[in-house]
């Protein structure tokens, strides 16, 4: 009694649904419960497909998505680290170029050391041996930087970055040592060795931002730092004062020279990398 009712029922479900297909006209001629249950069976597998495909699109956008910078935006205010650290090692070379001019100055005017620079300075015009080299050869200079032509436009990237640590890290030891031998000297004016520390202290700023682009832009690439030795080193820790000015009458000149190059292939190296204020 209760079997016809449910044959009954289902067969009236089934011939409905075979007569809701051929009214869509999907699919025009079917009439068979068999051919029902073929096509729900295909049309299943179709959106287990389209499914299937949705969440594959969706798992590729997301990796792309993550492989792009935090910041995009910038034009919208958005934090851009690399930007950041460019311009905050331009200031720094903008800080040491102006230092570097004001203490090369105060060395021949200060009381302090004006005295042995007159001498060294007349020693120069004779062309005395020891100190036409004390200010005119700088020890940076075997860092190779691309200071001629159009080497700094055709020179690769990754090489013309580690070129510059080394440049600018060949003034860590030197400028280091200069601090501490003033910081020694009894009659040393203040104006001085605060204009040293700040040197050395943006210097050596400007070589951890340095380090820190070349690990961003260039993870890969194999660091490997040569900062040359300065020759009169010795003469800087020496206990005769003739010699120690020596060796400051070299630091000074070359300073007052470099410092300008730091800041020009800063600039350069920020419009290479970065696109920006070329």
């Amino acid at each position: 009694m209760h079997r016809t009712p449910s044959r009954t029922k289902n067969n009236t479900s089934q011939t409905e649904n075979v007569l809701e297909f051929q009214k869509l006209g999907n699919i025009e001629g079917v009439n068979s419960v068999d051919q029902i249950n073929l096509i729900l069976r295909q049309k299943k597998k179709n959106c287990d497909y389209a499914l299937l495909l949705l969440l594959l699109s969706n798992l590729l956008l997301w990796e792309k998505a993550s492989s792009i910078p935090a910041c995009m935006a910038e034009k919208s205010g958005c934090w851009n680290p690399r930007m950041e650290t460019f311009d905050s090692a331009i200031r720094k070379a903008e800080t040491l170029r102006t230092v570097s001019k004001q203490f090369y100055v105060e060395l021949y005017h200060n009381q302090f050391s004006s005295g042995k620079f007159a001498t060294l300075t007349s020693k120069l015009v004779r062309r005395d041996e020891i100190v036409f080299r004390a200010a005119s050869h700088c020890h940076s200079t075997l860092t190779n930087p691309p200071n001629k032509g159009i080497q700094y436009i055709t020179i690769e990237i990754p090489e013309y970055l580690k070129t510059l640590i080394n440049y600018v890290g060949a003034w860590i030891s030197p400028l280091f040592h200069l601090v501490i031998e003033l910081s020694a000297m009894k009659d040393v004016p203040e104006t001085i060795l605060s204009k040293a520390k700040e040197i050395e202290e943006n210097n050596r700023q400007i070589l951890r931002d340095l380090r820190w682009i070349i690990t961003e832009v260039y993870p890969t690439s194999k660091k490997k730092e040569i900062f040359p030795s300065w020759e009169l080193l010795s003469f800087l820790k020496s206990s005769s004062r003739n010699s120690k000015f020596l060796a400051m009458f070299n630091l000074s000149h070359c300073l007052e020279y470099d410092t300008q190059f730091f800041l020009f292939h800063l600039r350069i190296l920020k419009c290479r990398i970065t696109g920006k204020d070329c």
